[in-house]
């Protein structure tokens, strides 16, 4: 059995409940992406979500005066190289 190296900067375990069909999308994307690591693909999601985190809190940051529409935010995303995956 082959053990995966620890990774730097430690680990915390979480115990998660997702809905059958969010588990199997995390499931076969960690099989074709990351050797069938579901974790790997719960730290991508993560960073996703904290790249968008530190978008809103830079949109924050100008008071509501620089709030982009939909649209905006995505020409924004697409400048700075963020490409949206499809799952599976």
């Amino acid at each position: 059995m082959l053990r995966m190296k620890k990774r730097p900067g430690g680990t915390t375990h979480l115990s998660i409940s997702l809905p059958t069909e969010e588990a199997k999308i995390l499931k076969r994307r960690a099989k074709r992406v990351y050797d069938g690591n579901v974790s790997r693909v719960v730290s991508d999601a993560v960073r996703y979500v904290a790249y968008e985190e530190g978008r809103d809190e830079l949109i924050a940051s100008f008071s509501g005066r620089g709030k982009p529409t939909p649209a905006e935010a995505a020409q924004l995303d697409a400048a700075w190289g963020i490409v949206a995956k499809k799952s599976a």
